[in-house]
This record gives C-alpha cells, sequence and structure tokens, in this order.
C-alpha cells in the first residue's frame, strides 16, 4: 500500500494511538505507585518506580516521533493543527475520535499526577530545610499569629491584643 493511501494511515494512526494509549494508561498507574513511594518515603521504591517511569515515558514519546513521522509523509505540520488535518484526511468519518479523546484525557491526568507528585516533593523539601535551617541555627522565621507573630520578618510593627 501506498504511503498516500488514507485506509493505511488510518489504520497506522489507529495502531500508533492504541499504543500510546496503553503507555499512558501504564504511566498513569505509575505515577500513582510513585505518590504512595513518596508518602513511605520509600527511597529505594523510588528508584525502581523512577526507572520505570522513564522507560515508559521513552515509550510514549517513541509512539507520538512516528505519529508526527506519519504526518510529515502526508506533508502535515508536526503541531495539533497537523495532526488535526491528518485526521481529516485520512479518517474523514472520526472513527479515530474514541482513541484521541482517551489520549486527551490520559494525557492530562497523567499532568495532574505529576504535578501531585511535585508538590509533595516540593513540600517535603521545604519542611526539610526548614529543619535543616534550625539545626545550623539559622534565622527563625516567627509565628504568624501571637505575641512574636512580626519577629524576624522586617515588619515595622506588630499587632497585639495585650493591654
Amino acid at each position: 500500500m501506498s504511503s498516500n493511501d488514507p485506509t493505511h494511515c488510518r489504520e497506522r494512526l489507529a495502531a500508533l494511538l492504541a499504543g500510546q494509549n496503553a503507555q499512558l494508561a501504564a504511566l498513569e498507574d505509575l505515577l500513582k505507585h510513585e505518590y504512595a513511594l513518596l508518602e513511605a518515603q520509600d527511597v529505594e521504591g523510588l528508584e525502581q518506580a523512577a526507572a520505570a517511569r522513564k522507560q515508559c515515558v521513552d515509550h510514549i514519546l517513541r509512539f507520538d516521533d512516528d505519529r508526527r513521522a506519519l504526518g510529515r509523509a502526508q506533508g502535515c505540520a508536526d503541531d495539533s493543527a497537523g495532526l488535526h488535518s491528518l485526521l481529516a484526511w485520512c479518517d474523514p468519518s472520526g472513527l479515530l475520535w474514541t482513541a484521541m479523546q482517551e489520549y486527551r484525557e490520559r494525557t492530562q491526568r497523567c499532568r495532574e499526577q505529576n504535578d501531585r507528585n511535585g508538590f509533595l516533593v516540593i513540600g517535603r523539601m521545604q519542611r526539610t530545610s526548614g529543619k535543616l535551617d534550625v539545626l545550623n541555627g539559622g534565622k527563625p522565621e516567627g509565628n504568624t499569629y501571637g505575641p512574636d507573630s512580626g519577629k524576624n520578618r522586617g515588619y515595622g510593627s506588630k499587632l497585639t491584643t495585650s493591654a
């Protein structure tokens, strides 16, 4: 079959989307597992999870590269508009719409889960940094409320309720 055959293109794109969606599902599971490992502070488990996550992301990127190459072979750009152009040409009946929607939803969930993991890591790092500051004799930040509320924060004065 010719590379200019819409049916062949649609079948190839369907296979790429199916593979990419399967890898995104695996990544989503890996990110959830990674969050549990972060909560448990399981360093060894996190090392293994990071290796598995990298391998999964590498597979996703390969599928993405193959999809982009398929589009370029049809004269389509590498961006979202190019993908829509490719779909309009090879899938005018919209058979791949469900797979594309799944791709978008899974990608969004993976981003959200990755952000959630990142927030947990940042929070832990800030707590650790604060503990190290105290151990190293660093400046305490002071209390937000109470008689020492403005101390060491550079405020000109503080409000107190004591008379």
